[in-house]
């Protein structure tokens, strides 16, 4: 892995317990790897406000739709209704259609 060097100011209380816990030759790698951990963090975090936009965003796109076709779901639901009951419930008889 290729490493840059950059310059960075920290609370004095930070740097100290810092040095003493972790050992001289491997303080870059330790940072890196924290920083990296909190990237991705935000990064879902991120990513996790975003579907929840989205979401949000096709529910309402869906309550449109519904009210769309509502009238029409009424419609169909009226014409169930009005149908006779021998019609909706119509029973078949079974036809053998092997040979006796």
């Amino acid at each position: 892995m290729r490493l840059q060097k950059r310059t960075y100011a920290l609370p004095p209380d930070t740097l100290e317990q810092f040095e003493q816990t972790v050992a001289a030759g491997k303080r870059s790698m330790v940072i890196a790897q924290i920083l990296q951990e909190w990237l991705e963090e935000k990064r879902r975090e991120q990513l996790r406000q975003d579907v929840i936009e989205g979401c949000q965003v096709m529910a309402d796109v869906m309550l449109e739709i519904q009210q769309e076709f509502e009238p029409l779901d009424m419609e169909v639901w009226r014409a169930i209704d009005d149908e006779p009951e021998t019609r909706r419930r119509r029973s078949s008889t079974t036809r053998s259609h092997g040979r006796v």
